[in-house]
């Protein structure tokens, strides 16, 4: 019977797919299938109603009427396991209707083979593929809930370098590192040192290198490995903890226990006075990756915990809204429709433009939408989510945003035919200019973290491309004529968050 309507499959019982079932899936549209017969949690979830198939996951695949499917979601807490499971559940639909697949996949060096030789190569089959990891949701939803500038955001108007801290080898810090690395580009180019402490700081900072091999071509960003035992009392008498413009410290060990450990030492040793003086500035931030019933109640005590904070709940990340994530992916798409010079914003044409694209091209528009806040922060703006219409959000998104631009009409016009002419000779006149420079920063430390580099010929095939350079560098007219996308990745905000359900409001900055 639920095979007869639209239906999701949840392959795999591991932790973050239990969180999931208990927290959005319904029974009724919900099949779920796990090799292991013997998994304590079946019986709990056919108690509660849920259809499951215990045995042999191949085999169930193969014995499903997968057109009616709508999503299946992959997590066995094996990444191999979970890429042969995506690669044989492709093949096996054979129809037209529209079907996402999300794979679970930890490993960055797998999920680039597998997004290199799956998306990018079956465009046959109406089927969107969406690769993800636990962690890297969790920093992706750490960063939507905290600034990149902490408590300090003013830092954003100024030409200030500022540091923070980060603590950890884990694949979560990675993530974080990851993430930082293009949310940290900023409209004044503001310097950023990322202090990586712990005893294995030498060699998580190898580790980074390699993952990310032209990470030190980001010109705005320093990483620098301080090495640190946690357990001794010289951790928490260091001078890292005096940098100066200290926005943010980040605490992702593997162990949450240790990492409770060392933001409570932080707040009763290291910061104790400031806390006391309230002169603490600096957000201290921690995982709690099933937050040992101690999370909310820190995050409650704001006297004696200022400005500590918990993330990286599993039950809380493997949600339906941070999985699926509809919010931020329909402003990808709307960036990514931008950029193809189409103003059609039908859902359809959206998803078929979406899905003609390369893995690599959905990444760079989906860290674009993550570092909007960055952006509205410059202009002294937020958003917050909001049920009013689609034209109710754009008028007031237009009104705030466009009433703070200098020359709007002009802007308007030049983008209907960009000119290699309307380059700016100096991006420091305006702040849009200042902004658009920043996205183009962001565009290129994607794109170094990701392997690519510059070259006067663009090859994708090479990881090759001429726009990889400063925007003072561009010197001629036709790589000129570019800097279209980043002006309009700003000018068009009001648009993209409008059909988002999000409205703009002005920010009291710190």
């Amino acid at each position: 019977s639920i095979q007869k309507k639209p239906y999701n499959i949840i392959i795999g019982l591991s932790e973050q797919n239990i969180s999931l079932l208990k927290n959005n899936c319904p029974k009724e549209s919900t099949i779920i299938i796990e090799k292991d017969k013997a998994h304590p949690e079946i019986e709990k979830f056919k108690a509660h109603g849920f259809s499951i198939i215990a045995g042999h996951t191949k085999q169930a695949l193969k014995s499903l009427n997968l057109s009616s499917m709508e999503r299946c979601i992959i997590s066995t807490e094996n990444d191999r396991k979970n890429i042969a499971l995506a690669k044989l559940l492709i093949s096996l639909i054979d129809n037209e209707h529209k079907q996402t697949i999300y794979i679970c996949i930890t490993n960055r060096d797998l999920n680039v083979l597998f997004k290199q030789d799956v998306i990018a190569s079956d465009k046959r089959k109406n089927i969107t593929v969406v690769t993800y990891s636990l962690y890297e949701n969790m920093a992706k939803s750490l960063f939507l809930k905290h600034s990149i500038l902490g408590e300090k955001t003013k830092i954003i108007n100024s030409k200030d370098d500022f540091n923070m801290i980060l603590i950890g080898d884990s694949n979560l810090a990675i993530e974080l590192v990851y993430h930082i690395s293009f949310l940290s580009t900023l409209p004044n180019e503001n310097k950023l040192t990322l202090y990586l402490v712990g005893s294995n700081s030498n060699k998580f900072l190898h580790k980074i290198k390699k993952l990310f091999p032209k990470i030190e071509k980001i010109p705005h960003l320093t990483l620098e490995a301080k090495e640190i035992n946690n357990e001794s009392l010289d951790f928490y008498e260091d001078k890292v903890w005096e940098s100066k413009n200290l926005t943010n410290i980040l605490i992702a060990t593997t162990d949450e226990e240790k990492n409770l450990d060392i933001a409570i030492n932080l707040q009763d040793t290291t910061y104790i006075r400031q806390i006391g003086h309230n002169q603490f500035k600096t957000k201290v931030l921690f995982a709690l990756y099933h937050n040992l019933g101690l999370g909310e109640e820190i995050d409650k005590n704001k006297k004696a915990f200022h400005n500590f904070y918990t993330f990286g709940n599993i039950s809380q990340t493997s949600t339906k809204e941070i999985l699926l994530n509809e919010e931020l992916d329909l402003i990808a798409k709307l960036i990514h429709n931008n950029y193809r010079g189409e103003k059609d914003v039908k859902t359809e044409i959206l998803y078929q433009n979406w899905l003609n694209t390369t893995a690599h091209k959905q990444d760079a528009n989906k860290t674009q939408a993550l570092h909007i806040d960055v952006k509205l922060l410059a202009f002294g703006l937020k958003r917050v989510n909001s049920k009013k219409s689609f034209d109710e959000l754009l008028k007031i998104n237009e009104e705030i945003f466009y009433n703070l631009l200098k020359n709007n009409n002009t802007i308007k016009e030049q983008l209907k035919s960009y000119k290699s002419s309307y380059f700016p000779n100096s991006f420091e006149n305006t702040l849009l200019d200042k902004v658009a420079r920043a996205e183009h920063n962001r565009w290129n430390a994607f794109h170094y973290l990701n392997g690519w580099q510059y070259n006067t010929q663009r090859k994708d095939d090479a990881k090759e491309h001429d726009c990889l350079q400063p925007l003072e560098d561009f010197n001629r007219d036709e790589i000129k004529e570019t800097y279209q996308y980043d002006i309009a990745s700003v000018y068009y905000m009001p648009q993209y968050l409008a059909r988002g359900g999000f409205k703009m409001l002005h920010t009291i900055r710190h």
